[in-house]
Order: structure tokens, then sequence, then C-alpha cells
């Protein structure tokens, strides 16, 4: 059925928000708030001079996930996970919903990052607010849709 303008029905899909989402990283299952991530791919485009043709390179795409504050049972399963040292890069799966809070509890998907290593991680605490916040800066290789 179409609409007044005669458009064909939409697809209404729920909300998806990165504010509340749960990550599994090394075995651990962790809550985390305020994530953002970036994947994206470079392209060059290369002339010769007096030539109107372009060669185009894309080059291999890479990553970043930054997490304002990460919530888990104990710290000590987060450090102790792959991809804190360069030498042992991990994997990083983001499950990402419509929001516990909502009615929106269906439909979401899942991220999963590949080739994880933390390339910067700060913890500020303050004792007057109660509160810590600790942000971790990951860089990833490969990003996967999951479901």
């Amino acid at each position: 059925m179409a609409d007044l303008f005669n458009r064909q029905d939409t697809t209404i899909k729920t909300p998806v928000t990165a504010d509340n989402c749960l990550i599994t990283w090394g075995g651990t299952i962790a809550a985390a708030m305020q994530v953002q991530i970036s994947y994206q791919q470079q392209v060059q485009r290369r002339r010769t001079i007096g030539n109107q043709n372009a060669i185009i390179y894309a080059t291999y795409p890479v990553g970043q996930v930054t997490i304002a504050r990460l919530i888990a049972d104990t710290g000590s399963d987060i450090f102790g996970a792959q991809g804190w040292s360069a030498c042992t890069p991990g994997q990083i799966t983001f499950s990402m919903t419509g929001g516990k809070g909502s009615n929106c509890s269906t439909g979401g998907f899942s991220l999963t990052a590949r080739g994880c290593v933390v390339s910067q991680y700060s913890l500020s605490a303050e004792a007057e607010g109660l509160t810590v916040v600790d942000n971790i800066t990951v860089e990833f290789i490969e990003l996967v849709r999951a479901g």
C-alpha cells in the first residue's frame, strides 16, 4: 500500500544505540557506555601529467573504538585479555540493542572487531563527586557485522 505521496511502505526497525552495549572481550562480558566506533578505508587517486585517466588505489581498512566507561566484574579480567600488548592482538564483540530501559529490547546487532590492540588508556578519579572515568582507545584491523 502506498502513502499520500505514492511512495511504497518503508520498513521501520527498532532504534539502535551504543550508549549501553555489551562487550565480549577475551571471554569476559562487560558493559560499556559512550562507545564510538570508526572504521574507514582510505582511497588514493593517481593521475599523470597530461592524462585525464585516474587510477584509484584502495588502502587496507583500519578502525578505532573509544570507550568512555567500561564496567566489568573485576579489572583483571579486562586487563588480562588479549589486545593489551601489541604482540597478542585480540578480538572484541560489541552487542548493541535498543536499550534496556526502553520498550525497544528487540532488534539490534553485533559487531566484531578483529586484530584489536589497546593504543591509549586513561583513568581519572574524583573524590568529591565519587566518580571514576576510564577512557580506552582500541585500534583494530577488521570489523564484521554479526547479525
